[in-house]
């Protein structure tokens, strides 16, 4: 009696390669398949959208990384005085920084720099105001959908940081264009107090830092202090490089006019009409928008409950409430946790589409620069004077407030004060939007 073995040539491996993928493709699915397999890179590019500020015109600039096939895009906002790199940069070296993160998962990210920072137009300061920036950010939307950057995408997602958590929640109510909300280091009230000491009291000239010289910006343009951006970070819970990234990369401009239009975003603050789901992701930590007036940040379920007040009956709101984190929860040591809950809200409540997960990073291509030149002198002269005269009493403020509810903690001690704010709000958004 005899006996053989089949051994496989190449046509025969061939056959049952096929055989094995064709009925992989049955059972699972073509695109999981193709998901499986090794996927091209995303391509990344500097894109420009023409935007009007007052009786000035130019770019709002930004990098669109899109992975093979997307068609769901987040948009991505910095907060004040960053530009897109704090979309780009990872919460630690060789890490994914949230664009990245998102990319493969599956979706597109345009990553921006707002009116008055990075590439994009800085105009008068007159004319930097949070309606422009508004209407800046309904135009990318616009031209998302309409495929004038290259893919047409069918959804859009708003993602904001701080600020421009601010502007994706403002233009959803008063634009439309968004499909869907995620708002990290922010709440519906800010903590005016400890913004003003903090964030305004470190302030000084944006034309008398070096970084900024030579763009010919007016004395109402203001950045941080050298020194000062660790307000933004709850210090145990940061790598030490990404503070010196912080200062180098994404420290921006911002002005005086911005901040004035911006304080009363809060009244009124609601349109009874605006139902796209909404997460909130904000650090316990975070001293900004959390405590006095402001929601009391001590756990997810509270969070969610104060900012559901602020939208249409029926709004699906969920929030994540960050450990041990401060007011940039997608660059701290946390931030693992933070991605993972945005792309899974992304996923349950609008998807990725077509979008290829799993691909390569793309290369971020190098940004344009705007020019440089030496500081303005009368620029450079007052704001040695600032940092001698006030920088020594604002950097005091942390101790004299240390303890205080609402104000050394992120404890709302009056929270029926924050609820009837929120109450009066509403009120008034219910009469306006009519």
């Amino acid at each position: 009696m005899c006996s053989f073995r089949l051994v496989p040539g190449r046509r025969t491996r061939a056959f049952l390669v096929s055989g094995v993928l064709a009925a992989a493709s049955v059972f699972f699915g073509a695109d999981a398949l193709a998901d499986s397999a090794e996927s091209p890179a995303t391509t990344c590019r500097n894109v420009a959208v023409p935007v009007r500020a007052g009786t000035q015109t130019g770019p709002l600039s930004g990098t669109l990384c899109v992975p093979p096939r997307a068609t769901t895009v987040q948009l991505l906002v910095p907060g004040w005085t960053y530009n897109r790199n704090y979309w780009q940069t990872p919460y630690r070296p060789g890490a994914d920084s949230y664009q990245q993160a998102a990319n493969r998962a599956g979706y597109a990210t345009l990553a921006i720099d707002r009116l008055g920072t990075g590439a994009s137009l800085r105009p008068l300061s007159v004319f930097d105001t949070m309606q422009n920036d508004l209407a800046s950010l309904d135009s990318v939307v616009r031209a998302l959908r309409a495929g004038e950057l290259g893919p047409r995408f069918s959804r859009v997602i708003g993602v904001g940081h701080s600020y421009g958590s601010i502007l994706v929640d403002t233009t959803a109510r008063e634009y439309g264009g968004f499909d869907a909300l995620i708002t990290t280091g922010f709440s519906h009230v800010l903590n005016y107090g400890n913004a003003a000491a903090e964030i305004i009291g470190h302030a000084y000239l944006a034309s008398g830092d070096e970084k900024f010289a030579g763009l010919g910006l007016d004395p109402l343009y203001v950045t941080s202090q050298p020194g000062t951006r660790d307000i933004f970070y709850h210090a145990p819970n940061v790598h030490p490089s990404v503070k010196k990234i912080d200062e180098k990369d994404m420290k921006d401009t911002d002005s005086v006019i911005n901040a004035a239009t911006l304080l009363n975003y809060s009244v009124p603050n609601r349109d009874p009409r605006l139902n796209v789901p909404v997460l909130n992701v904000t650090g316990d930590h975070d001293q900004f928008f959390c405590g006095v007036l402001s929601a009391d940040c001590v756990s997810s379920a509270a969070l969610r409950e104060y900012e559901r007040q602020w939208y249409a009956p029926g709004t699906e709101v969920e929030a994540f409430l960050v450990s041990d984190t401060g007011h940039n929860a997608t660059l701290e040591l946390t931030a693992p946790q933070s991605f993972r809950r945005m792309l899974d809200f992304a996923d349950r409540h609008v998807g990725r589409g077509s979008g290829v997960t799993g691909s390569p990073a793309g290369t971020l291509p190098k940004q344009p620069a705007p020019h440089r030149g030496k500081p303005d002198v009368a620029a450079r002269l007052a704001n040695e004077a600032l940092l001698r005269a006030v920088k020594p009493v604002v950097d005091t403020y942390p101790q004299l407030v240390a303890g205080v509810p609402g104000l050394g903690t992120t404890r709302n001690p009056s929270p029926e004060l924050a609820t009837l704010l929120a109450r009066l709000s509403n009120a008034l958004g219910s009469v306006t939007s009519r």
